[in-house]
């Protein structure tokens, strides 16, 4: 999928996308003309040098959170969520989320709610027979009908209605810089009339309808993923804060200039993405025309399902894959680049890999950074007061997240309160 991209970088068509308009985002669409497209628009402003732009917007949402965790820390999985959702919906829209009761935030989350459910393996016979996709919900075993009537709504307002809200600011005068906004001037710019320019409206549309639902859920999960990870194994967290304690100090947070040269804050990064990937499975792969690989014959059409979870627990490359142990991926007091870097596996592969990993990247490595600086992550307490085991579970579905957060945060000390609270009161985060 990497060496051969250009032969594995087709989308076999998914019926339940189809059946909950799914299929308006470039992630599920066939590899050719109109999927280029759509990438090229959403990639000139999420590539590895435009996401800079973007710094103050993460930062500001890392210490909202570092605040949230202070004011209301029983809240920590909607916390993260916010996160991820106020930086994307501030990028791309110019919206302002303070909270999770906001309704596009509720629009997008049952809109990826549904995808999950429409991807759950095995779980709905159109995908086998797509002549089924034609039947009406009130048939017997037409289920698949009913839950895409269920999240349709959901996936048509997701695309439509921020974008709309952006369009209606613009002719009153009052709207926010932002990605949206650019795209829509940069449509009415295109020559060829009133129909091509509602055309260039329409990609711009779709390209960024996706941004919300891809980042926060994938996100999310890696965060989540994260604090567990530091609740269940302490030596872990312990050697990250000396770094911190190192590097950054006890008079400051830390901001993405430190970010070089926090080594084990990488490794620790990197290890939460490979010790429980956000996309177990990957996302299936078409094949564009007959192939042969090692003796076995591939024929078009195929759906290769990248096995994510079992390349990043491969004991050969990965030993005591079911620990946690990022001091794997260093050597000499750097990033061994030896070892496979797991982000090229959790992001995807070839063509299709993830055109988002660049701010996701930055956001989290600098929310890792900054809870290990400010808060010890700790096993939360069940009803008896006995902190909760260690078995982490996951959901099924496309993307697999924790099933509740075990753990919680208390500061490390009063300075670091203090530095939370100054930070989100003296304007650093206006």
């Amino acid at each position: 999928m990497e060496k051969r991209s250009h032969l594995y970088s087709d989308r076999v068509p998914c019926r339940m996308d189809e059946l909950m308009s799914w299929n308006f985002t470039f992630s599920f669409m066939p590899y050719g003309t109109d999927w280029r497209i759509h990438r090229r628009v959403f990639h000139q402003y999420f590539n590895q040098t435009a996401v800079n732009k973007y710094i103050d917007i993460q930062v500001r949402q890392t210490r909202l959170f570092l605040r949230r965790a202070l004011d209301t820390p029983g809240k920590l999985g909607q916390q993260i969520r916010l996160i991820f959702a106020g930086t994307i919906l501030k990028i791309v829209y110019g919206m302002n989320v303070d909270d999770l009761d906001d309704e596009y935030v509720k629009i997008a989350q049952m809109a990826m709610e549904g995808q999950a459910r429409g991807h759950v393996p095995g779980a709905h016979w159109v995908e086998y027979f797509p002549i089924m996709k034609r039947i009406p919900s009130w048939m017997p075993g037409a289920n698949f009908q009913k839950l895409a009537d269920e999240y349709r709504p959901f996936v048509e307002a997701m695309v439509h209605k921020p974008f709309g809200e952006v369009r209606k600011a613009m002719l009153e005068g009052k709207a926010t810089p932002c990605v949206a906004q650019t795209l829509i001037l940069k449509a009415h710019d295109v020559d060829g009339g009133i129909e091509q320019q509602s055309a260039q409206e329409g990609i711009a549309m779709r390209s960024m309808g996706i941004a919300y639902g891809a980042a926060a859920d994938t996100s999310t999960s890696a965060a989540q993923t994260f604090l567990v990870a530091m609740a269940m194994f302490p030596d872990v967290q312990r050697k990250a804060q000396a770094e911190l304690d190192a590097v950054v100090g006890p008079k400051r947070l830390p901001d993405p200039d430190d970010l070089r040269d926090l080594v084990y804050i990488r490794a620790v990064y990197l290890e939460t993405l490979r010790w429980k990937p956000v996309i177990p499975t990957g996302l299936p792969h078409g094949v564009i025309q007959d192939d042969e690989y090692n003796g076995y014959f591939i024929p078009k059409g195929t759906n290769i399902l990248p096995n994510v979870w079992a390349i990043l627990h491969d004991p050969e490359e990965y030993p005591d894959p079911e620990n946690f142990i990022p001091e794997r991926f260093i050597e000499g007091g750097k990033i061994n680049t030896k070892i496979r870097d797991p982000s090229t596996i959790a992001f995807g592969f070839g063509r299709r890999i993830c055109p988002g990993r660049h701010l996701a990247d930055t956001s989290l490595f600098l929310l890792m950074a900054s809870v290990l600086h400010t808060f010890n992550v700790v096993p939360a307490l069940d009803e008896y007061g006995k902190p909760l085991g260690k078995d982490l579970k996951m959901t099924t579905g496309l993307v697999s997240l924790p099933i509740g957060i075990p753990c919680a945060l208390e500061p490390r000390s009063a300075q670091a309160e203090m530095l939370v609270r100054d930070a989100t009161t003296t304007g650093v985060v206006e």
